[in-house]
């Protein structure tokens, strides 16, 4: 039984989000399991709040990376591997170039086990010559066991099938209860919509603003939260719609993000892409409507849920309509919370993960 990881990722949020959660639940029943993780950032993280939080509050054993070039990162995975006697390197979000050092270690170094954690669908390139020179490359780079955020991110592997599994997202929901009074004077009397939109196209942004605008009814307010690329989404819009639109109002990211649930009318996902979507089911759970493009990703089997085309504006328009016009009973929010709570919950996603690191 392999007893120490080392985890790498990228990743370096403004806020947690359901990823460190995630990461928390995980370190605390791996304590318990008897195992030791350790963390590798990128130094760009080192003054984030919540890295701090996790060092200071959690004792979160935590070590940071330059990215100026493969062979530091290469070096500082070689140097923490020695000392700390890690067993497995688990990665997340992690970007080619490390993930190009955390794999050449790995094939010089293959006692050490290497895990990969896919967040979003694996894609290869149109062109002929290049996606078999991928396939190729992700034959000769596979590591030892690749997991997708859902069924579908697996599918989407091309890994050798029994070197791929997956274990689906989950949420802490506890987070979800730490909610504020969210200050609704624009929005006092409004129908409020809500969604995330830091990459505008995949996010579907544009996709939302032309269904509202065909609607055309001044009781309608979007807002939506952007964690980043603030000016650019804004760019994106006034490029595409000449102006941003009155019925706009942008969020900044907050970590007690179910208070914005909590004070909208419906959430929406039109995403074009998505590994699996935390959002739905923090609605779900936050007893908000929901509507979801059809996208491979996306959960579609909470209770209540309102489904549209994926990129179709006008079929979304009409299931928004649809919402605005149905009255839906609390009862039926309250069996998509239970739904949810019974199917999504976060000790299930670090149980199965464990289990998973067990088999190698």
């Amino acid at each position: 039984m392999k007893n120490n990881i080392l985890i790498i990722t990228d990743y370096s949020a403004p806020y947690e989000g359901n990823f460190i959660e995630s990461i928390k639940d995980l370190h605390d029943k791996a304590k318990i399991e008897g195992k030791e993780i350790f963390y590798l950032f990128p130094k760009r993280a080192q003054k984030i709040y919540w890295i701090k939080n996790l060092i200071e509050k959690f004792n979160f054993n935590i070590y940071f990376f330059k990215d100026d070039t493969f062979f530091d990162l290469y070096k500082n995975i070689k140097d923490i591997v020695k000392k700390q006697k890690i067993d497995i390197l688990y990665t997340h979000f992690c970007r080619h170039k490390t993930q190009l050092a955390i794999k050449f270690f790995n094939l010089l170094h293959s006692k050490v086990k290497l895990v990969s954690h896919f967040h979003n669908h694996c894609k290869t390139s149109n062109n002929v010559i290049k996606k078999n020179f991928m396939k190729i490359a992700y034959k000769l780079y596979e590591g030892d066991l690749n997991i997708g955020c859902s069924k579908s991110v697996e599918s989407s592997m091309p890994y050798n099938k029994r070197k791929t599994t997956f274990v689906d997202n989950a949420i802490n929901f506890n987070r979800l209860d730490n909610c504020s009074v969210i200050n609704q004077q624009t929005s006092n009397n409004k129908f409020v919509i809500l969604m995330f939109g830091f990459d505008y196209y995949r996010k579907g942004v544009d996709i939302v603003i032309k269904a509202i605008k065909e609607i055309n009814n001044p009781n309608f307010i979007l807002k939506i939260s952007l964690a980043s690329n603030k000016e650019k989404v804004k760019n994106y819009i006034c490029q595409e719609f000449e102006c941003i639109p009155n019925f706009i109002e942008f969020l900044e990211p907050i970590n007690n993000v179910g208070s914005y649930y909590k004070a909208s009318d419906v959430f929406i996902s039109a995403a074009r892409e998505e590994g699996f979507c935390y959002s739905i089911v923090e609605a779900a759970y936050c007893k908000t409507k929901i509507i979801s493009s059809d996208i491979p990703g996306v959960p579609k089997d909470i209770p209540g849920e309102y489904i549209f085309k994926s990129g179709d504006y006008k079929e979304l328009k009409n299931v928004i309509l649809e919402v605005y016009n149905n009255n839906v009973v609390d009862s039926k929010l309250d069996i998509a919370q239970k739904y949810v709570k019974e199917n999504y919950d976060i000790s299930k996603w670090s149980e199965n993960i464990i289990k998973k690191l067990d088999t190698l």
